[in-house]
């Protein structure tokens, strides 16, 4: 028996509240199943570990078929096993026979991801499509709903200083608490501006560096360039290459600017992740 609030076994009797009702305030995902049969041993354990994935944005509620045939009759369940997504009150998907794992979180997160997380994902949408000017319109309306999420603000700093408009990301800023969440984003895109607008052109760098592959001082600033510049793969190698030249130059510098490049680029961005690996390879 499972111990996790957020599975429950459900009978004819207690359907409404438990599945009905509760489905108006989160998605249910009803799983129909046998003991003894082979299909439903193979997804319990998958329903099992989503159920607990999720935290409470769900709710699996199970029904064994051997003590519930009226319920099974009346929903019309035909093999196993037999999965039913409710909806506020209503059958929004059902799936019959083994399902993928990947397919299930897929579906499941959906359902459950809220109205903000859906706009987020609009935002993140139009940035890559660079509509960054629109991006901004659609979090600022966003704001005025959660004008508590710090995270939300942040991100609007972060899409301001990409289009230019230092003045309001800097505004913003100074208004957050310094634990914001996702602060060191704008932060430090406002540092690596600031630090490239008083260096050469990224022509003179690259001329420098060829000639000069010895000078860290001038490779230093052509990554930072590079990172103001958004070329941020070449600005990483440019940084390891310094760390292997010279480990303690400009007191680790090239280390914790690869540290806020990876801040800059976000939790589990695949470019992050590699040269996250290659830093520490390096250092180890």
């Amino acid at each position: 028996m499972s111990t996790n609030p957020n599975i429950v076994h459900v009978s004819v009797d207690d359907f409404q509240a438990e599945v009905v009702e509760k489905s108006k305030q989160v998605p249910v995902l009803l799983e129909f199943y046998a003991d003894d049969a082979a299909p439903s041993k193979e997804l319990t354990p998958v329903l099992m570990r989503l159920a607990e994935s999720f935290q409470g944005k769900f709710i699996l509620a199970r029904v064994n078929v051997a003590e519930n045939q009226p319920l099974v009759q009346q929903l019309g369940v035909r093999t196993l096993p037999t999965l039913k997504l409710i909806v506020n009150g209503q059958v929004s998907r059902e799936l019959e026979g083994p399902q993928e794992e990947a397919k299930l979180r897929e579906l499941l997160a959906q359902v459950t991801r809220s109205p903000v997380e859906r706009i987020q994902e609009q935002i993140k949408l139009l940035v890559s499509e660079g509509n960054r000017e629109q991006a901004i319109t659609l979090l600022q309306q966003v704001i005025t709903e959660e004008p508590h999420n710090y995270g939300l603000h942040t991100e609007l700093c972060d899409l301001l200083i990409m289009v230019g408009r230092m003045d309001e990301a800097r505004q913003i800023l100074e208004a957050l608490p310094e634990d914001a969440d996702g602060i060191g984003k704008p932060t430090y895109r406002l540092e690596f501006l600031e630090l490239a607008a008083d260096l050469d052109s990224m022509e003179v760098l690259s001329e420098k560096v060829t000639t000069e592959p010895r000078n860290i001082k001038t490779r230093f600033d052509l990554a930072i360039l590079q990172i103001a510049d958004d070329a941020i793969e070449a600005a990483l190698e440019n940084l390891l290459t310094i760390l292997q030249q010279d480990r303690h130059f400009g007191d680790d510098i090239a280390r914790l600017t690869m540290i806020k490049v990876f801040e800059l680029l976000g939790k589990g961005d695949p470019l992050a992740t590699q040269y996250r690996r290659k830093m520490f390879n390096f250092m180890h």
